[in-house]
């Protein structure tokens, strides 16, 4: 059990320790995780939020959960929707929460077992067993939308739109976002191609003959595929990124931390390496995550001592490697592997064709074994679309 202290209220921490007692009581043991970064004078909730992910995150590392169930009820789920519906959001945004969401914030596993149940519900089984809660208040202020929200729902449900047909609805929108995320995994599959070392292409006359939804869908994917982040684009902009590759047979244009060249019927995608290049990190030691794009393995070679490593890892940019070495391969432009992960001992990369292909594993070099490999496709659908009503 885990509560979070966002410390937000001068009665926070007596909360927490609210629900730690009780949990106790139930033979669970409950950890109080506290928020005590600088709270911002805006966007106080979606920061909370974001924050709030991440401390569970390190708690169940620690601890060795498998999943996180969240206490999500019904009315939440309604919530959501006009939330995401008062943004302007398209079929990924309106089919709000899963009740398993396997790929949540923070990396985290994510199960809502009262999705279904109405908070009035909850609230009647906690009184019938004479079980006291904590309300809060600041679910009850104006000041915040969900709040706003929260306070026309009798309103709504007076002309239909109750919760539990808003939770109906967004059932709905999840299964045909589920259907269009299939269609478009195996698009992927068949008309992109991956390069081991990071860049992708696919074909302009494939990507032309795909309907609309498909193409910015496919566009979006492909930005975070090589970039290894998120990519929530404001729809007006990837709607004129589809429309110039519609229109032109060459040219270069950047959107989202990505790089995209139409050259002889192909679109090029890559990692833009712009003003915060990939991060250098040295001293190597075991296994981890370069740049949201890559899994690594370090380790000393069969009798060689650990302290004989002294390995780094950053993209080809930055490394000492000797572009006169470096073996390009055919069929890509030489920009876009700019940030390709290379290894390096002291001031000489592990294999010159660090660029070219997966050629990472070096037994023996500098008394260690390197292996490296590319974070599969997700199988998420790419990130909700934005429009202007969102700002910036």
């Amino acid at each position: 059990m885990v509560v979070v202290d966002h410390q937000l209220r001068p009665e926070s921490s007596q909360e927490a320790c609210f629900v730690r007692e009780l949990s106790e009581q139930h033979g669970l043991r409950c950890h109080i995780l506290k928020w005590t970064d600088d709270k911002p004078e805006t966007g106080v909730q979606e920061a909370a939020r974001g924050a709030r992910y991440q401390l569970i995150a390190k708690q169940t590392a620690v601890s060795g959960f498998e999943a996180v169930l969240l206490a999500h009820h019904l009315d939440d789920q309604a919530e959501t929707f006009l939330d995401r519906l008062t943004r302007g959001s398209g079929l990924n945004g309106l089919g709000a929460m899963a009740s398993d969401e396997p790929e949540g914030p923070a990396g985290l596993r994510l199960l809502r077992p009262f999705l279904g149940v109405p908070k009035s519900r909850l609230l009647a089984t906690l009184e019938e067993r004479d079980q006291k809660w904590c309300d809060d208040p600041s679910n009850k202020s104006l000041k915040y939308k969900r709040s706003r929200l929260r306070s026309i729902s009798s309103t709504l449900s007076e002309e239909g739109l109750s919760p539990s047909r808003i939770a109906t609805t967004a059932r709905q929108l999840r299964r045909a976002r589920e259907a269009l995320e299939m269609v478009l995994a195996e698009l992927f599959r068949q008309h992109v191609e991956e390069h081991p070392a990071g860049p992708v292409k696919t074909s302009t006359l494939v990507f032309r003959a795909q309907s609309e939804e498909f193409r910015l869908r496919l566009l979006i994917l492909m930005i975070e595929r090589v970039t290894g982040r998120v990519y929530q684009p404001k729809l007006r902009k990837i709607e004129a990124l589809d429309h110039w590759i519609l229109n032109n047979n060459a040219g270069r244009q950047t959107l989202g931390g990505a790089v995209l060249e139409i050259k002889r019927d192909t679109l090029f995608v890559w990692k833009e390496i712009g003003r915060s290049p990939p991060e250098v990190l040295e001293n190597l030691r075991g296994e981890g995550n370069w740049d949201a794009r890559f899994l690594f393995d370090v380790q000393a070679a069969a009798g060689a001592p650990s302290s004989s490593m002294a390995v780094s890892l950053g993209p080809l940019f930055n490394a000492p490697v000797d572009r006169r070495q470096v073996s390009w391969p055919n069929g890509w432009p030489k920009e876009a592997f700019e940030s390709a992960p290379v290894f390096w001992i002291g001031n000489g990369p592990v294999g010159v064709r660090c660029a070219a292909s997966l050629i990472w594993h070096d037994a023996g070099r500098g008394g260690c074994e390197i292996s490296l490999q590319r974070i599969p496709v997700p199988v998420k659908l790419a990130g909700n679309y934005r429009t202007d009503l969102e700002g910036s």
